[in-house]
């Protein structure tokens, strides 16, 4: 049109001169200058009708022609490019969908709000971004922005945004790579991907929210999932469930810049189940721009040398266990001479012989060393109970090395295979007759235990202190009851020493409700008991205990039912007595360095118990 124009008055001016000539005088510069003027006031008229008119096709609503405009020129553009409407998406072209990975699939995208295809983070970004292409400089509308692909991956990009204003409330956004997120390389990186995938160290990338973004080979052949299904997903998922929660939350960190680097050992889950440990090592990834990219890590498989450390670990364990035992742990053959293969060093201060010299009958046969009225007894006993395949505990003397004979209480077992053949004997003996003397009180202890069938007092001990180390290694739960039979003092000046000790193995037999295997009852002193509970079932279905949540009820029905037990009314020749009985309990706590404190808890507990009155059962302190 404005070519049109500009012929038009050209030719006027031509004319006009070759007319003015003819006529000569002022008609020669007159009629051109007349011409000229008037084609000048013919624009300056158009003009200002564009001008009027220009507010009026700004119409508040986008005509149906207007919008289709719109998508028209968001469809010529060569770069990836989006128009939206508000906050929804109303026009995208293929550059665009084939970036993201929506190549075929507009119809997922157009009608989508754009913030739904523009990272979490960059939000705030975007709506600043939006309101300065609205503002008096749109050109300034330029910033860097991360979308997210149809994989979940996240796409940085440089992002353009300019509004449309034959289309009101329309913006373009145009988007073009980020050069400075992917650097030039030169060929001989074409080669790492390979390089990578032949080392033998798990090398990982994660984004910020702790998906996995890249991996080489060594993740498939260390966990036995594949790269391809792997990425996308959190790292954390492939860790053991107890420490996933942590490494999550760790690794989100060193994302963040919170933690510089993550160092620490933890268990992965393989895809056949199989756990093992890895040392992970991790690190914040930091792009040239200084923008925080994710996290960047290598995995390392420490199985083998963690094993090596516990087995060490359980064997001093084990040999400072055995070391300060009170007694001798023994492994033998079932015959006459009792031939040991093993003997703890115990031996030394029970029997005065060396562990070497009792083992395969070198200098002397262990069997030799009981006394020779208790031979055929101790025999008979053992062979009996392993023909049940039952464990066996049984009391009788023995002679050290000086000639001295001592009273021993021996608990073992029979190891059989899986034909139920015997193939050793295994068990515990310890010296049970106080070996400076009282051999009588020894005698009386031994008939009472043996009549009641309660533990012996080195052997509660010794037992005790096992289960402490077991707790402090495994965690493993227990508690320990100090309970307190009060009122008999003042029956025992009433009836004969006879009397009196029927009385009071009676009371011990009340223990029924904790005579069990996982439980050890022994009588300590002054009408005092205590009894080891490691096994709370109490002969119901087994059942593991979740927490503290359930071991203190457990512990606390057990408890109630003994008392109810003990103090139920007791016949004493033709009189009824009524025995009164409080208990005290301490709960396995990292806090008792050995059994001395457990038993002083529980015997403060069982004093506040006392103070209660009878039937009344106190928790330590925790």
């Amino acid at each position: 049109m404005a070519l049109y124009l500009f012929s038009a008055w050209t030719l006027a001016l031509m004319f006009a001169a070759v007319v003015g000539t003819w006529h000569g005088g002022h008609a020669a510069y007159g009629l051109p200058a007349a011409v000229g003027l008037g084609g000048l006031l013919l624009v300056l008229m158009l003009r200002r009708q564009t001008w009027s008119d220009a507010p009026l096709r700004r119409r508040p609503d986008a005509t149906a022609q207007q919008t289709q405009w719109a998508g028209e020129l968001c469809h010529n553009i060569s770069s990836p490019s989006v128009t939206i409407e508000g906050p929804t998406i109303s026009f995208a072209n293929q550059a665009f969908l084939a970036l993201l990975d929506y190549r075929g699939r507009a119809d997922e995208v157009v009608g989508l709000p754009f913030t739904n295809l523009l990272h979490p983070v960059d939000h705030a970004r975007f709506a600043a971004l939006v309101a300065i292409a609205a503002g008096s400089n749109p050109t300034a509308a330029e910033s860097m922005l991360r979308m997210v692909s149809a994989t979940g991956l996240p796409v940085k990009l440089h992002a353009s945004i300019s509004p449309l204003p034959a289309v009101p409330g329309s913006l373009l956004i145009q988007f073009s790579p980020d050069a400075a997120a992917v650097p030039a390389r030169d060929d001989s990186e074409h080669d790492m991907p390979v390089v990578l995938d032949q080392i033998d160290l798990v090398l990982f990338k994660t984004d910020t929210e702790g998906r996995i973004a890249y991996l080489n080979r060594a993740w498939e052949r260390l966990t036995g999932r594949s790269v391809a299904d792997s990425r996308g997903r959190l790292l954390s998922a492939a860790v053991h469930p107890e420490e996933r929660d942590g490494v999550e939350k760790s690794l989100l960190s060193v994302a963040s810049g919170q933690l510089d680097q993550l160092v620490s050992e933890v268990r992965l889950v393989a895809a056949s189940g199989n756990v093992f440990w890895v040392m992970l090592r991790a690190q914040s990834c930091t792009l040239p721009d200084g923008d925080l990219a994710g996290v960047v890590g290598t995995l390392t498989e420490v199985t083998r040398r963690r094993r090596s450390e516990e087995l060490g670990s359980s064997r001093r364990y084990l040999n400072t266990l055995l070391a300060n035992v009170p007694g001798m742990v023994y492994r033998g053959r079932n015959d006459p001479d009792w031939t040991m293969e093993f003997v703890s060093d115990g031996c030394v201060d029970l029997t005065g012989y060396e562990p070497w010299e009792l083992v395969d009958n070198r200098r002397v046969a262990f069997g030799s060393l009981i006394h020779p009225e208790d031979r055929e007894f101790v025999w008979s006993q053992v062979q009996a109970n392993l023909a049940q395949h039952k464990p066996y505990q049984i009391s009788y003397r023995i002679a050290d090395v000086n000639g001295v004979y001592l009273w021993v209480w021996e608990q073992g077992r029979g190891v059989f295979s899986s034909q139920g053949e015997l193939l050793v004997i295994e068990g515990f003996i310890t010296d049970v007759s106080e070996r400076r003397g009282a051999e009588e009180r020894a005698r009386r202890r031994m008939w009472f235990e043996a009549r009641t069938g309660m533990t012996s007092r080195p052997i509660f001990d010794a037992l005790l202190a096992w289960t402490l180390h077991q707790f402090q290694v495994s965690g493993a739960p227990f508690a320990l009851l100090w309970v307190d039979v009060f009122g008999m003092e003042e029956l025992v000046p009433h009836y004969s020493q006879e009397v009196s000790e029927q009385v009071l193995a009676e009371v011990a037999r009340r223990f029924r409700p904790v005579s069990y295997p996982g439980a050890a009852v022994s009588y300590l002193e002054k009408h005092q008991f205590a009894v080891l509970l490691t096994d709370f079932r109490a002969g119901q279905a087994a059942r593991e205990l979740a927490g503290s949540n359930e071991l203190i009820p457990a512990v606390s029905k057990l408890a109630a039912r003994l008392m109810q037990e003990l103090t139920a009314t007791l016949r004493v020749g033709d009189s009824e007595v009524v025995i009164a009985a409080a208990a005290g309990i301490a709960l396995g706590d990292a806090r008792y360095i050995g059994i001395e404190s457990m038993f002083e808890a529980a015997r403060r507990a069982a004093t506040q118990a006392v103070e209660l009155g009878s039937g009344h059962c106190e928790f330590a302190d925790e």
